[in-house]
């Protein structure tokens, strides 16, 4: 629970609790701010933001549709007889002055003063921020905003935002109008009079009034998540008494850590001197983690990622099913005892609290008993999720005891059981080593149901907290997908397809309709036709010769900075293959990682492959900056047209250069930078001068560099050829080298869009048509990034099948 405003502190208080007979002295410790921020806040906060994007962005580009629903609202209000429209200008003023000095009365009445002075300030809060947007928005009365926020030409003058509506809305959320359901209703009925009004006088346009009830409500959130809500959830007292009347009276209560934020935990010493585990959920604390949840649930097959829980009762009630089907089935875990309301807004779930400790270095009778409990769930289609390390519990006798499950699943199917499989047995490694762990496995499953694991023993199909171990414990996956292998002797299988969608899939959806845009929209203006009769085809074979020679170029660059003899052949292929890699990811991750494998399957060390790409990498890096130096500077000498540099561009240079050293000013900024940067760079020196003191290495891999850039600085030139006439191969290098430069940085596949864009407004800027130098890059870019994606999914695929990658 977070505060706001408040300092986190113990409360210790005495005082007795009445339980079903008689009275007992009762003890409570626990944190109680007077304050909390909701994560519910939080979540709104974040849906009002994307909520006024939308509606900003759809007010832009439908920008006349708006307009033209305005003037049908208005025409329509225009047939109502004047007597009726004057009573409904009247109405509207009168609720707009009545509906908040009732809101004020409620608030005096109720004796929320401290509440009432906070939605003061916030609403003229609200109408500052309103007025200072309409100033803003003013200045610039051309920008496409302005003019869809405001009423079209020949109507009366009208601010951009409606500063009343703003502070209204700003007002009644930090009071909670949401919340009284009659207060709600007639904040519609007034608000929908007061926009009817405004259109109808063409006063105010129906994006204005939208986006400022949004904006005001989207200010009030902020203050509210800011300065924290007044904590109104039952403090200990109020839940040991209401555990009393249930028949738990106690005499101690002390709030813990609990192991999730989604409730508040307890630990409980009842009269008789029991021990219990009690679980408080409030239903402002239930939406904690809803959006990485939802995330989830988009992301993930339906069977693997359950529907959240977003509301109290559906939480608990889950919790309560879970609790009492492991106790039908015999399996030890804490049992539920009781479950009860206190009052409207939180439940209380009472555990018993068993006498254990933490399972640590596990026996191998233990590991068994571990597993047996388990599959009692699995045998009745029940998981559990939550096997981790620190929550599994051993009593005195040394018998397993698992933890409370909460994020189970009942009627479970294959998926889910081989998930909750794979989370113990990452568990029972990290405890036991992967031999042992599935040594014990191996013992209680069949080897067909051991070898059913190893497709979702993957990452993204975990759970949080195993995937965070994973993390930890560099090659625990790994060794224990090798252990099943090799104790169960199946062949590897391919991973399961758990996921509905990966985000590199999204991101390059996205990049597509972007560059596809970019493209469109050049092209709508272009004669086509035109273009490609007079084109030059005798260029087009250049072209992708100058492509295939880049591969050539970065397997000559790749064998030179590694010590053992690579195979000339399979190093292009290699090469290939990372381009179809780096079509499905951002640049040169795919390309890395591609390279990486294929050098371990040659036999390079790993410190070998870590230096060689690391010192790849820099060498391009360097060699990409000094060409694009020397060029620019042979262009801006030339007798063609140069390419000027922006003085904003030094501005940025120099304020980077000026940041930089005053991060180096700070100690703790060089320390974190001296053990990001110093091993790496030491691990180098020794591969940088093993290379520098080997001629023939050198030579490839400075030659591999400079014949990649001048084959790409080829192509780009030959696709200009074939679309206009000759220009200056500099000035064709410093646009190849700035677009790639450009394109390295997007973080879409391949640069797709950034390079496009780059690379046409260069051409642009060095004196070539845009028609033709929007072709040229076509032209260019199908030669070098799209032709090579099945051929090189070829390679890749024709790699595997031999093992080199």
């Amino acid at each position: 629970m977070l505060l706001a405003g408040e300092t986190t502190g113990r409360r210790v208080m005495t005082g007795s609790a009445a339980p079903a007979s008689g009275s007992s002295h009762l003890e409570v410790v626990e944190s109680w701010p007077a304050r909390i921020r909701r994560p519910l806040d939080l979540l709104r906060l974040v849906g009002l933001v994307a909520g006024l994007l939308v509606l900003i962005t759809v007010g832009v580009v439908a920008r006349d549709t708006g307009r033209g629903a305005d003037a049908d609202i208005a025409r329509l209000v225009g047939h109502v007889p004047a007597l009726v429209r004057s009573a409904l200008g009247l109405v509207s003023a009168f609720g707009a002055l009545a509906f908040p000095v009732a809101l004020i009365v409620r608030e005096v009445v109720r004796g929320n003063r401290r509440g009432l002075l906070e939605a003061l300030l916030t609403g003229f809060l609200a109408i500052g921020i309103a007025q200072g947007l309409n100033r803003v928005l003013t200045a610039f009365p051309s920008t496409a905003l302005y003019g869809a926020l405001t009423a079209p030409s020949g109507a009366p003058a009208a601010r951009p935002l409606d500063t009343y509506l703003t502070a209204l809305f700003a007002f009644a959320t930090v009071v909670g109008v949401a919340e009284d359901r009659p207060w709600r209703r007639l904040l519609g009925g007034v608000t929908a009079v007061y926009v009817l009004s405004a259109v109808a006088s063409t006063s105010a346009t129906l994006l204005s009034l939208l986006v400022s009830p949004v904006l005001g409500m989207l200010v009030g959130i902020a203050v509210r998540y800011a300065a924290g809500s007044v904590n109104e959830s039952p403090d200990g007292a109020r839940i040991a008494a209401a555990l009393a009347r249930q028949g738990f009276p106690l005499a101690r209560l002390e709030q813990v850590p609990a192991d999730q934020t989604d409730h508040r935990a307890f630990r409980a010493t009842a009269v008789t001197g029991a021990l219990l585990d009690v679980q408080v959920f409030d239903r402002e604390l239930i939406t904690s983690g809803a959006a990485y949840k939802l995330y989830r649930i988009v992301r993930l097959r339906a069977e693997l990622a359950p529907a959240p829980a977003l509301s109290l009762e559906r939480v608990t009630e889950h919790r309560s099913l879970l609790a009492l089907t492991a106790q039908t089935l015999g399996v030890r875990t804490p049992r539920l005892l009781a479950g009860l309301p206190c009052g409207p807004d939180s439940i209380v779930l009472v555990y018993e609290c068993p006498v254990a400790a933490p399972l640590e270095a596990p026996t191998d009778a233990q590991l068994d008993d571990l597993w047996g409990c388990v599959c009692a769930l699995h045998a009745s289609h029940v998981t559990h999720r939550a096997l981790t390390a620190g929550r599994i519990l051993a009593d005195p006798q040394g018998r397993v005891v698992l933890p409370i499950p909460v994020t189970g699943a009942v009627f479970a199917g294959d998926l889910r059981v081989n998930v909750d499989r794979a989370q113990l047995l990452i568990t029972t490694a990290q405890m036991a080593g992967p031999v042992r762990a599935v040594d014990s496995a191996r013992r209680n499953l069949s080897d067909d149901e051991l070898a059913a694991v190893l497709p979702v023993l993957q990452p993204i199909a975990l759970p949080a907290a195993t995937r965070r171990v994973v993390k930890q414990n560099a090659g625990l996956l790994d060794d224990v997908r090798a252990e099943i292998q090799a104790q169960t002797h199946h062949q590897p299988p391919q991973l399961a397809n758990v996921e509905r969608f990966r985000p590199q899939a999204i991101l390059s959806l996205v990049a597509v309709i972007i560059a596809g845009y970019l493209i469109v929209g050049q092209l709508s203006s272009v004669d086509v036709r035109t273009v490609f009769a007079g084109a030059h085809w005798q260029w087009v074979p250049f072209v992708l010769l100058a492509s295939a020679l880049t591969y050539v170029a970065a397997a000559v660059s790749l064998t030179g900075y590694v010590r053992e003899t690579l195979p000339f052949g399979r190093t292009v292929l290699a090469q290939l293959a990372a381009s179809f890699a780096g079509f499905v990811t951002p640049p040169a991750v795919g390309g890395l990682a591609t390279n990486a494998r294929y050098l371990q399957k040659a036999g390079v060390p790993a410190t070998g492959i870590a230096t060689g790409l690391g010192l790849s990498q820099a060498v391009n890096a360097a060699s990409h900056v000094l060409l694009l130096v020397a060029f620019a500077a042979a262009t801006g000498a030339s007798a063609d047209a140069g390419l000027p540099v922006p003085g904003w561009a030094f501005v940025v240079l120099g304020g980077a250069a000026g940041l930089g050293l005053l991060a180096l000013a700070f100690p703790r900024t060089r320390h974190w930078l001296g053990v990001r940067l110093l091993p790496p760079l030491r691990q180098s020196v020794s591969r940088l001068a093993d290379l520098v003191t080997t001629p023939p290495k050198l030579a490839e891999a400075l030659l591999g560099v400079l014949a990649l850039n001048a084959a790409y600085i080829a192509a780009l030139w030959f696709a200009v050829l074939a679309f206009h006439g000759p220009i200056s191969l500099a000035s064709a290098a410093v646009v190849y080298l700035t677009g790639a430069a450009i394109g390295s940085a997007a973080p879409t596949p391949g640069g797709l869009g950034a390079v496009e864009l780059a690379l046409s407004t260069g051409l642009v800027a060095i004196g070539v048509p845009g028609t033709e130098a929007l072709s040229a890059v076509l032209l260019f870019r199908v030669a070098t990034f799209w032709l090579p994606v099945p051929f090189g999914w070829l390679a890749l695929d024709w790699l595997r099948r031999r093992d080199a990658v």
